[in-house]
C-alpha cells in the first residue's frame, strides 16, 4: 500500500507538471520520510501539528531549501489525497438556493463597504467558481480545508499565477468572514502555493506604438492615444467625463481612480483636436437622447432618488427641468457613454442660490 500509494503520487506529479521532473523522486522521498516520522499510513492525511513536528526535526540535518521543498511537497500531498477520498457531489435544489442567498449576501456586504464594482464582479466570480468546485456542497457545511482544497486545485490543475492565486484567496477569506462567520485561524490555510515567476516587462518603443496606432481608427484610436498619452487605465479612459478634460491648459483631471484617489496628468497637444472633434459629435448624440426622452446617466448610491426628490419637491424652483438635466449629466468619451458628475449632489442643492452665478456651471443656461 506504501509503494502504491508514493508511486501513483510520483505519477501524478509529473502527469500535472506540478515540479520540476527531477524533483519528484525527493517530493515522494521527503513524504515517505514524513509518514515514516508520525508512524501514520500513507493513507491518512497529517494534521498541522504533526506536519510541523516533522519540519522541526527535519530542519535539524537538512538546508533551508530542501525543508521548504519538503513543506511543499507534504501540501501537495495532501491535495492529493484530496482527490482519492472526496468523490464529487451533485448539488441539490436547496443547496442552489443557499447558494443564491450567499451570492447576494456577498453582494451587499460589498456594497455596504463601497467597494468598487470590478472588485464585487471578481469576488463574485471566485464565489461562483468556488461553489461548482466543491460541488454544490451546503454552505453551512464549508470548512477552511474546502477553501484550501480549491487554492490547491488552482495552483496543480489550473496552474495559475500567484497573483491570481492570492485574488481567489481574498475573495474566499472575505465571504468567510464577512458572509459566513467562520473563523480562519492564522496558521488554518497550508494549500499548495502558485509557483512565482520573475517576468521581464514588455516594453514598446516609440515606433512600435505608433504602428499600433496606425491599425486603429475611430474612436478606439482616440481612446488608446489616450491611455498612452496620459498614462489612463482602461477603466478611467472609459469613465473620462468633457468636465475633466481641459484643452485650453493642456491638463486631464482622473476621478475616483484607483483606491478611489483622484489625481491630475498632462494632455498632449497633439490629442486635442481630436477631443474637440470627438466632444462636437457626442454633445448630438446626447442631444438627441434628451429629446427621445431616454434615461440618463448612471447615478451612484441614493442620488438618484435624491435628485428625483429634489425635482418633485421644486427645490430646483428658478432653473428649468430641462437645464437641471444638462446640469446633472455630462458626455464621456466612450462611443456617447454618460456619466454623472462627481459631488454633484452638494452642487444641485445650491442651484437657487446661485442664480448670479450660472456662468461658472458646466452648461451655461
Amino acid at each position: 500500500m506504501k509503494t502504491d500509494n508514493l508511486t501513483g503520487f510520483q505519477r501524478y506529479l509529473e502527469s500535472k507538471s506540478a515540479v520540476n521532473k527531477k524533483n519528484v523522486p525527493y517530493y515522494a522521498r521527503w513524504v515517505s520520510s514524513c509518514y515514516t516520522f508520525v508512524k501514520q499510513p500513507l493513507s491518512d492525511v497529517l494534521t498541522p501539528d504533526r506536519k510541523q513536528d516533522f519540519l522541526k526535526q527535519f530542519a535539524k540535518n537538512h538546508e533551508d531549501w530542501q525543508v521548504k521543498q519538503a513543506e511543499a511537497a507534504l501540501r501537495l500531498y495532501d491535495y492529493y489525497l484530496s482527490g482519492l477520498q472526496s468523490p464529487a457531489n451533485a448539488a441539490s435544489l436547496e443547496s442552489k438556493t443557499k447558494w443564491d442567498v450567499i451570492e447576494t449576501n456577498a453582494r451587499n456586504a460589498m456594497r455596504l463597504r463601497h467597494m468598487s464594482y470590478s472588485t464585487e464582479k471578481t469576488y463574485l466570480m471566485w464565489l461562483r467558481s468556488f461553489c461548482g468546485f466543491v460541488g454544490g456542497k451546503p454552505p453551512d457545511d464549508l470548512t477552511v480545508s474546502d477553501m484550501q482544497q480549491f487554492l490547491s486545485y488552482l495552483a496543480v490543475e489550473r496552474k495559475v499565477s500567484t497573483s491570481t492565486q492570492n485574488q481567489a484567496l481574498n475573495a474566499l477569506v472575505f465571504v468567510y468572514r464577512r458572509v459566513l462567520d467562520k473563523l480562519i485561524g492564522d496558521d488554518e490555510l497550508n494549500a499548495v502555493r502558485a509557483i512565482y515567476k520573475r517576468l521581464l516587462p514588455v516594453v514598446l518603443t516609440a515606433k512600435e506604438v505608433h504602428s499600433i496606432f496606425d491599425k486603429l481608427s475611430g474612436i478606439n484610436r482616440l481612446m488608446a492615444m489616450l491611455i498612452y498619452g496620459c498614462g489612463l487605465r482602461l477603466q478611467e479612459c472609459l469613465s473620462l467625463r468633457i468636465k475633466d478634460v481641459d484643452i485650453e491648459q493642456g491638463i486631464l483631471i482622473v476621478r475616483a481612480g484607483k483606491g478611489d484617489k483622484d489625481r491630475r496628468t498632462m494632455l498632449p497637444e497633439s490629442l486635442k483636436d481630436d477631443l474637440i472633434r470627438h466632444i462636437a459629435e457626442t454633445r448630438d448624440i446626447y442631444d438627441s437622447d434628451r429629446k427621445a426622452d431616454m434615461r440618463g446617466v448612471y447615478l451612484p448610491a441614493a442620488l438618484e432618488k435624491n435628485i428625483v426628490m429634489q425635482e418633485r419637491s421644486g427645490a430646483g424652483s428658478g432653473c428649468s427641468r430641462q437645464n437641471q438635466s444638462l446640469l446633472i449629466r455630462a458626455l464621456v468619451l466612450s462611443d456617447g457613454i454618460i456619466c454623472i458628475l462627481r459631488h454633484f449632489k452638494r452642487r444641485l442643492r445650491q442651484l437657487p442660490q446661485r442664480r448670479k452665478s450660472r456662468s461658472k456651471l458646466l452648461f451655461t443656461p
